[in-house]
């Protein structure tokens, strides 16, 4: 048995430590769309692991964690068992709860259990008041300016909790969201790791937000976009001088690496690529009925322009042959690639550059190809860091709406074969979500775009059997041995 050096020993886990104090300090951005405390728990269970080895490892592992949460160390002077030592604290996480308003701690089986206020404070209190204290930042998930941003007063008021010290995980704007309460937060807090809207926020409120915490801001998440301006418009590009456009052009979004947005426009989905060169995890609700709709149209008018083409070749053909009288009949096809009338919500061309209410449907065609076009030229000319996409159905009128989901089951393959130019796109996508489904599509989309090793699809359970989709997973998992998921729920 060989056994390594005890200053290599020290080394590997110090360098572990720094893995520890990364996820015990922020949220995993590949996982915070899921439940994230299940990483919480695995570390939990590498530092019990890495403690009980040995004394010595147990106190280089104790020496070297700088991160609590919830409070899960002992007081100075009862901690002489206790991995994390109330010494070497500098930041501490804590977890606050919207419904009921309490700040809790997460116990075995994953049970929430209250922390009250009183203790939350006097804990505080302790840990920046001793003697020799490290303790510099709180770190405090989550903070909803509707219902409890003054949660941050009524902590107890020192360094830490009232000197531009305080990180906000989670931070919620909604309509109703002042200017005033922004401007009182920025005096306590220093970083804002995920801005979560409900509502579209005034827009001053939510530029001030910008501009006080973009450069930390790595998180994105938009739950109804609907308002009187698009946030991907003006914040990819907002002038920060007089209304007049002097002033340099300020890119807000340049440092998102994770971005939510629903409903989104053909437009927005442009500019955000494009803004957004840092994005890792991109998931956007659409209407799908019109993106298959003016998708389709694009389709036909390519083959529209090779029939006139091979129509003009044949006329000049019989021109030779025949009088210049004699008229011919049109040759044009009218084969539709999908067969769904056109969707008026207008979500999938809503703009603050043009009236969408005013816009014919050969106007909105071209708009959909510049942009579509413009999308799968700027994913494939540079190196796009997705690694994860979600795309599911979004649409003010029809949503839920299973009858689009039959008709995604039932597309043809010249409106499949131009759906799957743009995932392909993606050059490091490696998970793909999606709310709908055909067999032909993912097929294809798998042998397009090799990266993608985890495909997750929700759909409606009348849309396709339990067991064939079964058996369509087990066949692809079988005839790709690089794909490591394939479920369809």
């Amino acid at each position: 048995m060989i056994t390594l050096p005890i200053y290599l020993q020290k080394y590997i886990i110090k360098k572990l430590c720094i893995h520890i104090n990364y996820y015990n300090g922020l949220i995993d951005i590949q996982s915070i769309f899921d439940d994230y405390r299940k990483d919480e728990k695995e570390i939990k269970i590498l530092m019990m692991t890495i403690a009980l080895v040995s004394k010595e490892w147990f106190k280089t592992l104790s020496d070297n964690l700088t991160i609590a949460v919830d409070f899960n160390y002992k007081e100075k002077g009862k901690d002489q068992y206790s991995i994390i030592k109330s010494d070497n604290i500098e930041t501490l996480k804590i977890h606050f709860n919207h419904q009921p308003q309490q700040f809790y701690e997460m116990v075995s089986g994953g049970f929430p259990i209250e922390i009250p206020i009183e203790i939350v404070n006097d804990k505080i209190m302790k840990l920046s008041t001793m003697e020799g204290t490290n303790f510099k930042y709180l770190i405090l998930r989550n903070v909803n300016q509707d219902s409890d941003i003054d949660i941050i007063d009524k902590l107890y008021q020192c360094k830490q909790t009232n000197d531009h010290s305080v990180a906000i995980c989670e931070f919620t704007l909604t309509h109703n969201s002042n200017i005033e309460q922004i401007n009182h937060l920025k005096e306590k807090v220093f970083k804002i790791f995920t801005l979560l809207i409900r509502k579209i926020p005034n827009f001053q409120v939510l530029l001030e937000t910008f501009k006080q915490w973009s450069n930390d801001l790595h998180h994105l998440l938009v739950i109804d976009s609907f308002g009187s301006y698009s946030i991907i418009e003006r914040f990819s590009s907002y002038h920060n001088g007089s209304s007049g456009g002097g002033g340099e052009k300020k890119n807000y979004l340049s440092n998102i690496k994770l971005c939510s947005y629903s409903p989104i426009s053909i437009s927005e989905l442009d500019i955000l690529f494009k803004s957004s060169p840092k994005l890792n995890y991109v998931s956007f609700g659409i209407c799908l009925n019109s993106f298959l709709y003016y998708l389709s149209k694009e389709i036909e008018q390519q083959q529209q322009q090779q029939q006139q083409q091979e129509q003009q070749q044949q006329e000049q053909q019989k021109l030779k042959q025949f009088p210049q009288n004699v008229s011919l009949p049109n040759c044009l096809g009218n084969k539709r690639s999908y067969s769904s009338m056109e969707c008026i919500c207008n979500t999938l061309f809503s703009s603050e550059q043009y009236d969408v209410n005013a816009m014919t449907e050969h106007e909105k065609s071209i708009k959909f190809n510049n942009h579509f076009s413009s999308i799968i030229k700027n994913l494939q000319e540079n190196n796009n860091t997705i690694n994860q996409l979600r795309i599911y159905n979004f649409c003010y009128l029809n949503f839920p709406n299973t009858e689009i989901f039959r008709e995604v089951f039932n597309i043809q393959s010249e409106l499949i074969e131009r759906f799957v130019s743009f995932i392909a796109s993606f050059k490091s996508l490696k998970v793909l979500e999606a709310s709908f489904f055909n067999q032909e599509l993912f097929h294809q989309i798998v042998i397009k775009n090799p990266s993608i090793t985890h495909y997750r699809i929700t759909i409606p359970e009348d849309i396709i059997a339990y067991d064939l989709a079964i058996d369509y997973s087990n066949k692809i998992l079988l005839n790709n041995p690089h794909i490591m998921e394939f479920k369809i729920n």
